[in-house]
């Protein structure tokens, strides 16, 4: 069974443009998605939010889905186009858990774990 995780990127989406990308204060529309998608879908009672370096991710750690259902919830969500586009094209979903190798890079941190339902 798979867990659904969303990528959401800095100006991946109308939704997520800001002025400052670094700084943005998204946080309010994440708790959003993650509300909109826990209410809509199977997912389990918890969504954790973490921060990326250039966005968030959001991830249902209690989901039990199969491949296609994982698929098709990541289509209907926010998240990054790109990552939906790849992770569908491979049938494999990840997100990033060290730093990218680039200068001023973090590894994704914990926000809250926010309850869905």
């Amino acid at each position: 069974m798979n867990r659904l995780f969303i990528d959401i990127d800095w100006g991946s989406d109308w939704m997520w443009r800001t002025e400052t990308p670094m700084w943005d204060n998204l946080l309010p529309l994440v708790r959003a998605e993650a509300r909109r998608l826990g209410g809509m879908y199977p997912l389990g009672n918890k969504a954790v939010i973490m921060r990326s370096d250039d966005g968030w991710f959001i991830f249902f750690p209690e989901a039990r889905l199969t491949k296609e259902e994982e698929e098709v919830i990541m289509i209907m969500s926010k998240g990054h186009r790109g990552h939906i586009y790849f992770s569908c094209l491979i049938h494999d979903t990840t997100l990033r858990v060290s730093p990218k190798p680039l200068k001023n890079s973090h590894e994704p941190y914990l926000v809250e774990v926010l309850e869905v339902k």
